[in-house]
């Protein structure tokens, strides 16, 4: 069996790039390998910033040997009356490569047709591989992809060399006018002689390693925490590993060195968040903590350094000099910040745009004390609580007018929160004005506080009813007001808190709110309808794709195409996730079938007559006439009585209990008594028995959309 390595060398790539274009040249090589016919017993990848390449394990010498089929002339034209084959028929015969006596005759569509089918040998594997070289280069995508020659071809950086081997051989391919051969090159610094000649494709990585460079991104990953962990366990400390930071380290570095470096222990007075920022966002260091305590930065860093280790006291002395004029800068900002308090800065958000059609920083902010003020009474809280709410919302945005946040975005909320600390502010209300901005990105935590999530949850209504208002809606993959995240959160905070939040009525009180000012350039109830629906995918998303739950038990709690089910759902969001634990429940118990059965056999035929009553008031105990029906008469009275009192209780198992024990009496009914008779009024009242039972089960699950196993 051989071995093949593809390795495209290249003058430094963004680390960003080379864990995508690892993907995908791994999946442009599988599937070409499965076109070909092609197994292969392992295939790997690797990749620093001066090289992609892919290495394959366990192939076949040669393509397997297979079959093809031609399609000829009709059998008509390529055979006489007499069944002589005609001049057309051995053309085709010479022109497919077979014996005239091979040729087949086949049925079709269009009548009979000759059919010529050949053996067609396997082609030598290196063959195979040198053709899709160009082409899988070709096809790696990016962000800022150029052109370095004068060829079509775009990729992130220039290509300086090819090796490509199957085994000890060259194969003959190019990219650019750069030549395929078995000449790489190390580490720029490390391996003054810069290239080796690789002999074998299976002695990539340790050609690479004997020259400096781990090839292997798990490998320099795994070595550069080993050597962060051993740093900061010499110094008594505990290193902070932000997962985006070492993520980009590790392809920004082919020999990785930890170096420790140190500023002056006086810039510890500044926030640890511009501490954190400038050594993380801005300098990609490792910042060092007191055991126990991640607040207690020391005046110390890690970094990885992709230089000689030997000059390892220079790179610290000059780690330590940039950091220290960041922090100077830092230090600046702050004071001058602080020579006013954080409420100071509310009269310069008039001046900052937020979307030209919306107004200022400073309309949003109002707008979000109103909403935030809704939400305190709908969600029933004290005029303490409400204070505090009032108060972080007031100043949830004011630090976007700090020099601080102006010259280091990232840090909006954080600096707000640190500011009001120091003015004396509440602890929940400093703490409110950081965490209403989370979650930040997909692995941040939810706000723990009261005032954080419910000026998050203003927030994020505010912003959700302003943009479709004016009808910009995300398309695609384009979300540049991060409107997704936005829903999500909402629903995320909703389930989080257990706040009983009628996301409905939320709505519409934003939407009402922004109509008074004027500011919507749609229909307010085409709004609505976007919003609901817009929630309503959302949820399907986080339940089904990201969640992994039963997609028709999703439906069923959600609704399917039906906006006023969709609607109603959505007016309890806690109650919703509770419907949807009680579906799943009971699947796990075994019991969903029966309750499936017995809904959907009700629903036939109330489905189709649009009563809408949830109670027997309007039924006639004088008409009942069979026992079965008076049995039925009975349950769904206690059925009804008992939906009610679930509902107020949230017990939605108890419902799907209730509908079980319904199961043998609907079963009785339908075998003893005849629903669609002729008299309209015992038409209509036993319709109302089975209306009752429907609606009922309706408030709660829309049990049609369940799909049984082999359904």
């Amino acid at each position: 069996m051989a071995t093949f390595l593809l390795e495209i060398g290249t003058e430094e790539l963004p680390a960003s790039f080379v864990p995508s274009a690892l993907t995908q040249l791994r999946s442009l090589v599988d599937r070409a390998l499965a076109e070909a016919g092609l197994t292969a017993e392992h295939l790997s990848t690797y990749g620093t910033p001066r090289r992609l390449a892919v290495r394959v394990d366990g192939l076949p010498a040669f393509q397997p040997d297979r079959e093809e089929e031609l399609k000829g002339p009709p059998a008509r034209v390529a055979f006489g009356a007499d069944g002589q084959p005609t001049p057309q028929g051995e053309g085709f015969a010479r022109k497919a490569g077979v014996a005239i006596e091979a040729l087949q005759v086949r049925p079709t569509e269009k009548g009979d047709v000759v059919f010529a089918v050949r053996k067609v040998a396997g082609r030598p594997t290196a063959a195979v591989l040198a053709e899709q070289i160009p082409g899988w280069i070709g096809s790696i995508e990016g962000p800022r992809l150029m052109r370095w020659s004068d060829g079509d071809l775009r990729f992130s950086r220039p290509i300086r060399w090819l090796v490509a081997l199957l085994d000890e051989e060259v194969l003959p391919a190019q990219i650019e006018g750069v030549p395929a051969g078995r000449t790489s090159y190390g580490h720029r610094v490390l391996h003054p002689a810069g290239r080796v000649e690789i002999e074998a494709a299976t002695d990539y990585p340790a050609v690479l390693e004997a020259a400096y460079v781990l090839a292997d991104p798990v490998e320099r990953r795994s070595e550069i925490v080993k050597q962060l962990d051993r740093k900061a366990r010499e110094l008594g400390a505990v290193v902070e590993v932000p997962e985006d930071l070492l993520a980009e380290v590790v392809h920004l570095v082919e020999w990785p060195t930890a170096v420790v470096g140190a500023f002056e222990e006086e810039f510890l007075n500044l926030p640890v968040a511009v501490i954190k920022t400038e050594m993380i966002a801005h300098q990609r260091y490792f910042p060092l903590h007191k055991p126990q305590d991640p607040e207690a930065l020391l005046p110390r860093f890690i970094t990885i350094s992709n230089g000689d280790p030997r000059y390892a006291e220079l790179i610290s002395k000059g780690n330590g000099r940039v950091i220290r004029a960041r922090l100077a800068d830092g230090r600046f900002f702050f004071e001058e910040d602080r020579k006013r308090p954080l409420e100071a800065f509310l009269g310069k958000l008039e001046a900052v745009t937020f979307q030209e059609n919306l107004g200022s920083v400073g309309d949003r902010v109002r707008r979000v004390e109103t909403i935030a003020d809704w939400l305190c009474g709908h969600l029933g809280l004290d005029g303490e609580q409400s204070a505090l709410v009032a108060r972080t919302a007031h100043l949830c945005k004011a630090d976007l007018a700090t020099q601080m946040v102006y010259e280091f975005p990232e840090l909006q909320g954080l600096i707000g929160r640190d500011y009001a600390r120091l003015d004396g502010e509440d602890p929940l209300v400093s703490a409110g004005i950081a965490e209403h901005y989370q979650p930040r990105n997909i692995d941040d935590e939810l706000p723990k506080t009261l005032t954080g999530r419910v000026v998050g949850l203003a927030d994020r209504f505010e912003l959700l009813v302003g943009i479709f208002g004016l009808g910009l809606l995300p398309t695609g993959s384009s979300d540049p007001f991060a409107l997704r995240r936005a829903a999500l959160t909402v629903v995320r905070v909703g389930w989080d808190t257990g706040f009983e939040l009628d996301l409905v009525q939320a709505l519409e009180v934003t939407i009402a709110l922004f109509e008074g000012k004027h500011l919507l350039q749609q229909p307010p109830a085409l709004v609505l309808d976007q919003l609901t629906d817009w929630f309503a995918q959302r949820l399907h998303g986080l339940l089904v794709d990201q969640g992994g739950l039963d997609y028709d038990l999703v439906l069923a709690v959600l609704g399917n195409n039906d906006p006023a089910y969709t609607r109603r759902a959505l007016v309890n969001l806690r109650a919703l996730r509770l419907r949807l634990d009680a579906l799943l429940a009971a699947r796990e118990d075994g019991k969903l079938a029966q309750i499936y059965e017995t809904a959907v056999r009700v629903a036939r035929l109330a489905d189709k007559f649009k009563f809408s009553d949830l109670s027997l008031d309007r039924f006639d105990l004088t008409l009942v006439a069979h026992p079965a029906e008076q049995a039925l008469q009975c349950t769904t009275e206690e059925f009804a009585r008992l939906c009610e009192v679930a509902e107020k209780q949230e017990d939605y198992t108890a419902i799907l209990a209730a509908l079980t024990r319904l199961t043998p009496v609907v079963s009785q009914f339908f075998d003893d008594v005849l629903v669609m008779v002729p008299d309209e009024k015992l038409r209509t009242n036993r319709l109302l028995l089975l209306a009752v039972i429907h609606n009922n089960v309706r408030r709660f699950f829309d049990v049609l959309q369940i799909v049984l196993p082999g359904g």
